[in-house]
């Protein structure tokens, strides 16, 4: 029998007793067509993103290898883990298949002649697109616990983040909404249809930047900081850098020349699109709520 996932920004409903079932088919939202023949034995991943899933829902033994920045410590929340994988792969199409991959994971943001050249060999090739909310990061993990045949562990990681979330939200106390905004190096600020977008809403607050009709991350004036007047401002940094990146943000005249507090929160949690991202959120809803 041949199961059907659809990834239509919908939530899939998969038969239980169908579970350990293959071949299995997906259809990704470029409208590409993969076949899995059989439970994949050798998967190569090739975003930090599915790397982390990765060694979360499986043992291990069926990678055959995960991204070089698995082992940044700066975005990689599985430093330590990623160590019982001995292969890090690059982007070289020749490197990958080495390899001899019966699954590759790739992004929307990976090398298009990479991918095209990888899917013209019998390797199955899964390109993930959404990343934009923790609704998006959910349907990754259960696509990728159903690619692996690992659905049921994929169902316990999304259930401890929904969880986890709640968790949060039930430790926020009932205040007016605080105003806030992301900034990033280069007057970078992320609006709708982004992760900081989906995090604020589930703390309670409010992106300014996304109320002012800005979609996903756009380059802005330093006027605006002063026009919007927000109570925090975020950015992020590696855990030893928060203040030497807080100093930075304070050379703005427009940062300095407003009320806002500053906010730093480690890039591997902020920047994360894995179930990590929930380490994220509580780091924002501690700060601007000071809980811990």
């Amino acid at each position: 029998m041949l199961l059907l996932i659809f990834l239509l920004n919908t939530a899939t409903v998969i038969d239980p007793e169908l579970t350990n079932n293959f071949p299995r088919q997906l259809y990704d939202n470029s409208g590409n067509t993969i076949v899995i023949p059989t439970k994949p034995q050798r998967i190569v991943s090739l975003t930090l993103a599915t790397d982390e899933i990765l060694l979360a829902i499986s043992s291990g033994k069926n990678i055959a290898a995960i991204s070089t920045m698995a082992t940044d410590s700066d975005y990689s929340n599985i430093v330590n883990q990623s160590s019982k994988i001995s292969s890090k792969t690059t982007t070289n199409t020749e490197h990958i298949l080495n390899f001899k991959p019966d699954l590759v994971f790739v992004a929307s943001y990976s090398r298009a002649e990479m991918v095209e050249l990888l899917q013209e060999t019998s390797t199955a090739v899964f390109r993930f697109t959404n990343f934009n909310n923790t609704n998006d990061i959910k349907q990754n993990i259960k696509t990728v616990g159903f690619a692996i045949g690992e659905d049921k562990q994929a169902a316990i990681i999304i259930s401890k983040m929904e969880a986890d979330i709640k968790a949060i939200q039930a430790s926020i106390p009932k205040v007016k909404p605080p105003r806030i905004m992301s900034y990033s190096s280069g007057n970078y600020t992320a609006g709708s249809n982004t992760t900081f977008d989906s995090m604020t809403k589930l703390v309670g607050a409010i992106n300014i930047a996304a109320e002012q009709g800005i979609n996903q991350h756009v380059k802005i004036n330093n006027e605006y900081i002063l026009a919007w007047q927000p109570d925090f401002i975020i950015s992020h940094a590696s855990k030893d850098k928060f203040h030497l990146v807080t100093q930075q943000m304070l050379t703005n005249p427009a940062i300095a020349a407003s009320n806002a507090k500053i906010i730093i929160i480690e890039t591997r949690h902020f920047l994360s699109v894995s179930q990590y991202i929930v380490a994220g959120i509580r780091a924002l809803a501690n700060k601007l709520y000071t809980i811990n």
